[in-house]
């Protein structure tokens, strides 16, 4: 009996594990995606240096507001050992940091001694479709999972107290501040984590560190100036924002704002859970000082070192983020690791203090339930996130083709060759500039102009499946000079529908997004492109949109 309960209990552990490399497996693909172009547009003058030093001074050139020297170190050693780029295999790599955390914090875990049941919400938390765009966009997996990576583990180090660890915290440390915006956070709070050890000679040491890697990473930054203010919105919002940022996990959804369509997030509720998990750092971060005077403890050091580093990242995200649109753009999938890393530490920190309670078991058991079922919850309304990702990076790839010129084609070849797509990725129609005088033959919705954005919606509609995820509509803007592909939203069916895979989408309804920061300046003839198994048609409508710019 015993035997049957562990290996239950290890198969529910292994089940979040499972779906999201299954769902990453699958879902994958071996095109690039946003801002791997310009890592790897980035890479390719990086290796046509003409010296060592030339190509490590690149390796730390900025990229919009982060330092990427890992996701270069990681995309370089995959074209110098394999001679091209493949973006399949670096967003594995990058998965597996997700892999990576849960082992540091099982790591944790076991210095409780406690059994392994009591560690089944954690991964439960960190390993959903939430993450839909870490998932399977490359560069951002390797930036935005290797950054927690590197942050849980020099805390894990500083936390063993001894020099050794020090050592490896320290090289933990700078790898962080590194790999992405976030990452100085990490040093800096590794040096107050020094401070409360009272270990005086190494915090010197540290604060040399610190130093010389905050110099090393601002020199010569340059602000992104096009980024919209914190300002436009009041600091009440700044307010809203950071306990949206630590409370995201409550929101089942894949999208926010403009994005969320047919459904609305419950703002209220992810604030309340943001609140009460900033509330229980505090708490506990007050009461470990005084429990300090009686003995020094891995987990209160473990601890104290992740709040902090969750708390201020969550201030800066809010700061440099929050202009875009206000609290709820903090729930972009990209941030829904950190609500969840937030919620793995404050439980398995009330483990270490609360294992002796009357109430613990209870509370575990409560808190284990409730997060499974939140959590294969939320990953089957987030699969569309996963679905609309993978449409957006093929269509991004279709449009790219049509506007690159041949020779800058001809130079990327050499570094990445992408697979085979055959009518998913057939550019021909693009090129044909009879669309602009084409009949017209298919209507669209009414065209929203937002500031950033054209949404366009449509009824009876051609949409994907689950598994035929890139059958269904695109979106086609079509000038004399310039043409583009945008990938239509298929709709669902339900805000909360639990349809099956199925029908998992509604069959006659689409939903679009055109982002104006991926056009040029022009006036544009719409059409609608239908792909059905191999097969691509277009469509022209007599509906127009005149873009300035921004």
């Amino acid at each position: 009996m015993r035997f049957v309960r562990q290996f239950s209990v290890i198969l529910l552990l292994l089940t979040p594990l499972v779906l999201v490399g299954t769902v990453v497996l699958f879902y994958a693909i071996n095109i690039p995606y946003w801002d791997d172009y310009k890592v790897q547009d980035q890479l390719q003058m990086l290796v046509n240096q003409p010296s060592a030093g030339q190509k490590i001074q690149h390796l730390f050139d900025q990229h919009w507001e982060h330092r990427i020297v890992w996701t270069r170190l990681i995309f370089l050693a995959f074209y110098t050992f394999s001679g091209q780029l493949n973006y399949y295999g670096l967003t594995l790599i990058g998965v597996s940091g997700l892999l990576v955390l849960v082992g540091i914090l099982f790591a944790a875990f076991r210095r409780l001694n406690l059994p392994l049941a009591y560690f089944i919400p954690v991964p439960f938390w960190l390993c959903t479709l939430q993450s839909h765009e870490n998932l399977i966009w490359a560069m951002a997996s390797i930036q935005n999972f290797y950054v927690l990576v590197f942050a849980v583990g020099t805390f894990y180090a500083l936390a063993q107290n001894t020099p050794a660890g020090r050592w490896l915290a320290a090289g933990l440390g700078v790898m962080a501040t590194f790999t992405s915006g976030n990452g100085p956070i990490v040093l800096i709070a590794g040096g107050c984590v020094l401070g409360l050890q009272r270990n005086g000679r190494w915090l010197g040491g540290w604060v040399v560190l610190t130093a010389g890697c905050l110099l090393g990473y601002f020199h010569n930054y340059q602000r992104v100036s096009f980024f919209p203010s914190p300002f436009k919105y009041g600091y009440g919002d700044w307010v809203k924002a950071f306990f949206v940022f630590l409370g995201g996990f409550l929101d089942p959804y894949p999208y926010s704002g403009l994005m969320a369509v047919g459904y609305q997030n419950p703002l209220t509720l992810i604030m309340v859970l943001g609140l009460a998990l900033a509330l229980a750092m505090a708490y506990f971060g007050v009461t470990s000082q005084v429990r300090r005077r009686l003995a020094v403890g891995f987990w209160d050091d473990f601890f104290a070192g992740i709040s902090l580093f969750l708390l201020a990242t969550a201030v800066i995200t809010v700061f440099s983020r929050v202009g875009f649109a206000g609290p709820g753009y903090l729930l972009q999938g990209r941030y829904k690791v950190y609500p969840a890393l937030a919620l793995s530490s404050v439980y398995l920190y009330s483990l270490y203090r609360w294992s002796k309670m009357p109430f613990f078991r209870p509370y575990a058991t409560g808190v284990a339930v409730t997060t499974v079922a939140f959590s294969l919850f939320t990953s089957y309304l987030c699969l569309e996130g996963i679905i609309n990702q993978q449409r957006r990076t093929v269509s991004a790839y279709v449009t790219w083709l049509s506007e690159t010129p041949r020779p800058t084609q001809a130079v990327t070849a050499r570094m990445y060759t992408p697979p085979p797509l055959s009518a998913a990725a057939d550019t021909t129609f693009l090129h044909n500039t009879d669309l602009l005088t084409a009949p017209s033959t298919a209507q669209l919705g009414p065209i929203d102009d937002q500031p950033f954005l054209y949404n366009i919606a449509k009824l009876n509609a051609l949409n994907p499946t689950p598994d035929q995820p890139l059958a269904g509509s695109y979106i086609v803007l079509k000038s004399p000079a310039h043409s583009y592909v945008f990938a239509a939203r298929p709709r669902r069916p339900g805000p909360l529908a639990l349809s099956g895979l199925t029908r998992y989408f509604t069959a006659d309804t689409f939903y679009a997004q055109v982002l104006k920061e991926n056009l040029e300046p022009g006036r544009y003839r719409l059409g609608i492109l239908s792909r059905r198994a191999d097969r691509s048609t277009v469509q022209m409508t007599d509906q127009y949109v005149t873009f300035r710019g921004l």
